[in-house]
This record gives structure tokens, C-alpha cells and sequence, in this order.
């Protein structure tokens, strides 16, 4: 997957990788679900409003992400 060559604001879509691989969508999400797990993946859910759905925010690293790291992140990504 072409994950970390991408610019830095760069949102990672399932879809999106899906387009650029010959992989299908469900292929791609569960291989972001396999490196979640593993903790190379970390995702952070933001509420749109009560009944107005969820948005996703998943950052990736080449290095596992530590809870210390991600809380970071999260913090530099909502200010």
C-alpha cells in the first residue's frame, strides 16, 4: 500500500487505496484492520453531531504507535 508516500494531510480512505491497488475495498479495510491490531494503525472517531454520523481519522506510521504517541496526535490534530 502507498499509505506513507502521501503528503502529510493526507486522509487515509479505504477506497481510495482500493483505487490505486488491484485489491478490493474489503481487502484494503481489512488489511487496515490487521495493522490497527498490531498497532500500526491507530484511529480516532469524531461525532458530527448526534445523528449526523461519524467521521474517521486514522493515522498510520511505519513504527507501532504507543497510546502516548496517538493521545499527541490526536491533541495536534483538534487545535
Amino acid at each position: 500500500m502507498v499509505i506513507l508516500r502521501n503528503k502529510e494531510d493526507w486522509r487515509v480512505y479505504p477506497e481510495e487505496l482500493a483505487r490505486r491497488s488491484r485489491d478490493s475495498v474489503r481487502v484494503v479495510r481489512t488489511c487496515l484492520e490487521e495493522l490497527e491490531r498490531v498497532g500500526y494503525v491507530r484511529t480516532y472517531r469524531k461525532s458530527l453531531g448526534r445523528g449526523k454520523g461519524i467521521q474517521y481519522y486514522r493515522f498510520c506510521s511505519d513504527k507501532k504507535i504507543s497510546e502516548q504517541a496517538f493521545k499527541k496526535m490526536i491533541s495536534d490534530f483538534t487545535t
